[in-house]
């Protein structure tokens, strides 16, 4: 008991500066785990609450297919949803001109409600063998599909 008496008397101040830096790590620790990692459980957090309220419907890609595969220049449609964005992939013929392939993409907004529309994000690939086009239509954009720029790479002959 001496001895412990003496360690405290030669060292109190060291000893009072250690358990309060071992109480600062422990309480650091405990912040940390749950800002970086949190309680919930569900990857997106929070931000997919909404579309409880308006969920899309097998239909809805049904009609999607349907529509676009109502043109001749259409070969394959493919959709899927992750979260709130709706992916459309679309392949074409060989021989279908771009613009074509795009104005064929854009009338599938019109199946949609007003309410889809300002909940869910669209995002299209149309593919064919002469190009590959990626579009979005963000849901709090313009309301219109933004396309990538096509610029076609030039050969260095």
């Amino acid at each position: 008991m001496n001895k412990i008496k003496k360690i405290w008397t030669e060292n109190k101040i060291l000893l009072v500066l250690a358990v309060i830096l071992i109480v600062c790590l422990v309480i650091f620790l405990g912040v940390s785990i749950k800002y970086f990692y949190g309680s919930n459980s569900n990857k997106y957090g929070s931000r997919l609450d909404s579309i409880k309220d308006t969920p899309l419907s097998e239909e809805l890609f049904k009609d999607i297919e349907n529509k676009l595969k109502e043109s001749e220049s259409v070969s394959k449609v493919t959709t899927n949803l992750q979260g709130k964005v709706v992916y459309i992939t679309i392949s074409y013929n060989e021989g279908t001109k771009l613009d074509d392939a795009k104005n064929i993409a854009s009338e599938v907004i019109s199946l949609f409600n007003e309410d889809e529309l300002q909940l869910y994000d669209l995002e299209f690939t149309i593919k064919s063998n002469e190009f590959t086009l990626m579009g979005a239509r963000n849901s709090n954009g313009s309301g219109t599909i933004v396309w990538a720029n096509n610029t076609p790479i030039e050969s260095a002959e």
